[in-house]
């Protein structure tokens, strides 16, 4: 018999099981009974089978090492060919389990051929392994990089997303649903109806005590989730990882650096039930259309890629919110307007940061409408120049939005200004400061963008993406209250 352990289901030949649904039979517990936490730790036990006390059920404490022995208490009396393991199962969790199946079997170490996903690909292939709470990321089955971004990140953020959404289309606040002890109840709601939407099973949103009912566009969740997805390109500056995007890029670099060789990547293959959301973020980083395949597939596959010394990283995301450079704050002459506009096409030909210091000047000075449309003009030039793929211009993108979320905007050129900041509105890898201001012109052009479906979806996003970072409380309330719009 094959067996492989994975999320949400693990195959062993033609039979399909789920790990936690075998560890509560083992106990007699019904999985209705517990609660919504244990739940979600029984459905990330392979992410977590280094966990102590990793479970309260019934008075007793349970590893996380010991649900796996439970689970796996059917297979006793079979004869294991081989063990096929996701990749972000690489390390000690691989030593748990094999430590298990050897208790279980009665077997010694060697008895048991463990082996990885990406042990059944060539070299040539990229196998990105979705978990619960965690992503694996496999080079040519030589480089592997694990991520903590899985099915739980995803769904948890659309979830959210689409119950602030509702919150901001009702007129209804946190604050009376909690009293009237509603938001709990429908923050789950939201998810559970998020999950649908996000494994195609459903595309509506309904809530009927409140006669709420609304579809989701494919573009819709598209936007919403990039908070997770993120949209950097190969070749891009990562400061530092917030996203699944960011995580392939840096990987990418750290092969390049350790290796002193590019990849060659000339396959992708993406494993697990929420395959279909990686898919456009895998395809733009590579240019290569992924192949989703099935866990069960993988029983089938021969080994044919087996490395002896495998360079492993793991990665988490984080987001400090600070410049990419720090500008120093020099005194600029004040000069007429044509003589800061020269100073400022040379600082940007010669890719010197000082320019941006004439960007705020010229900002701050009181232009004429002739200066106004030129000055706006010579911006809207520079960003389609203007790439994230060189540090020294990102100073520019963050004093350009600046200048456009504070200057008064002439209505014909409004629509140029506009799809500049919604196609960076989405990077939400972007430093603080960039992303009030950000926020700031979506509030100030409010009445010209409410029909705008980039910014019914922009607001309530921005709250869900404010839930995890070190924000003061200051500028959560700026943000708050500049997304409140009525």
């Amino acid at each position: 018999m094959r067996l492989y352990l994975g999320y949400p289901e693990s195959y062993a030949d033609e039979r399909t099981f789920k790990l936690k649904d075998l560890f509560l039979k083992e106990v007699n517990v019904s999985y209705d009974s517990i609660p919504v936490e244990v739940k979600k730790k029984l459905l990330g036990l392979l992410d977590a089978l280094k966990e102590k006390d990793y479970v309260f059920i019934n008075d007793i404490y349970y590893d996380a090492s010991d649900i796996l022995e439970f689970a796996l208490f059917g297979i006793k009396n079979q004869k294991i060919e081989r063990v096929i393991l996701p990749g972000y199962t690489y390390g000690k969790p691989t030593f748990i389990i094999r430590e298990s199946l050897k208790t279980i079997l009665g077997k010694k170490k060697n008895d048991i051929n463990i082996f990885y996903d990406f042990n059944l690909f060539t070299e040539e292939t990229l196998v990105i392994n979705i978990g619960y709470r965690e992503t694996s990321l496999s080079i040519g089955g030589n480089f592997l990089s694990v991520i903590n971004i899985g099915e739980f990140n995803f769904i948890d953020v659309f979830g959210n997303y689409l119950f602030n959404r509702f919150l901001r289309d009702m007129k209804i606040s946190n604050v009376s649903l909690r009293k009237e002890g509603k938001r709990g109840k429908y923050l789950d709601k939201f998810r559970a109806m998020g999950a649908r939407v996000l494994l195609k099973r459903s595309d509506e949103i309904c809530v009927k005590e409140e006669n709420y009912q609304r579809r989701v566009s494919d573009e819709e969740v598209k936007m919403a989730l990039t908070p997770l997805a993120g949209q950097v390109n190969f070749g891009e500056f990562t400061p530092e990882i917030t996203d699944l995007s960011s995580a392939i890029v840096n990987a990418l670099y750290a092969y390049e650096e350790e290796k002193r060789e590019k990849p060659v990547i000339k396959k992708i293959a993406i494993i697990g039930r929420i395959a279909n959301l990686y898919r456009e973020t895998v395809e733009r980083i590579f240019g290569l259309p992924p192949e989703i395949v099935n866990p069960q597939e993988l029983l089938k596959k021969e080994v044919i890629n087996c490395k002896n010394r495998i360079s492993f990283h793991r990665m988490k995301t984080k987001y400090n919110g600070k410049s990419y450079s720090e500008i120093e704050d020099l005194p600029v002459k004040r000069r007429s307007f044509k003589e800061l506009l020269f100073e400022l096409r040379k600082d940007f030909r010669k890719r010197d940061v000082t320019g941006v210091k004439i960007i705020e000047t010229l900002t701050e000075m009181n232009l004429n409408s002739y200066e106004m449309r030129t000055f706006i003009n010579e911006l809207l030039t520079m960003v389609r120049i203007a790439s994230f793929k060189d540090a020294k211009m990102i100073p520019y993108i963050d004093y350009i939005i600046a200048a456009f979320s504070k200057i008064e905007i002439p209505e014909d050129l409004f629509c140029e200004v506009e799809n500049y900041i919604k196609k960076v509105a989405f990077r939400w890898n972007l430093p603080l400061k960039t992303r009030m201001n950000i926020i700031y012109f979506c509030y100030r052009h409010r009445e010209k963008l409410q029909g705008k479906e980039w910014f019914k979806i922009l607001l309530p996003l921005t709250i869900t993406w404010i839930r995890d970072k070190k924000l003061t409380e200051g500028e959560r309330q700026f943000i708050r209250t500049a997304t409140e719009i009525r």
